[in-house]
């Protein structure tokens, strides 16, 4: 066995790993944050858009873009259930635009991703 001091090399033992839980859990950074608006939008408007426009307009206004990319790709493609699953969809994003709409008109940050009361 060789020794820091003796004539042969030494090769010193590797770093411990880092301990677990070390890392802060993943919460949404400063581009996942929606802030409110000088002035607000009106809640009323925001689930009227959604619910009458592809389920999309509301979330581009209040500045949830993938959110309302989603909500439209997803509203396309309830167009092949005869419109059910489209409905189904801007019924779901007028709710929840309205809910996010009041939340940003009270000041309120909300993430780009939080559905209906679920703010963080």
């Amino acid at each position: 066995m060789d020794t820091p001091g003796g004539s042969g090399s030494y090769t010193p033992p590797p770093p411990p790993p880092p301990p677990s839980g070390s890392t802060p859990p993943p919460g949404p950074s400063a581009a996942d944050i929606v802030y409110p608006q000088d002035p607000p939008k009106d809640p009323v408007l925001i689930a009227v858009l959604n619910l009458l426009v592809a389920g999309c307009v509301g979330y581009f206004m209040i500045g949830q873009k993938m959110k309302g990319i989603v909500a439209l790709i997803a509203w396309i493609a309830g167009l092949a259930t005869c419109g059910i699953v489209s409905g189904l969809v801007a019924i779901a994003a007028a709710i929840d635009g309205y809910m996010q709409a009041q939340h940003l008109k009270a000041g309120f940050p909300v993430a780009q991703w939080t559905f209906f009361d679920k703010h963080q």
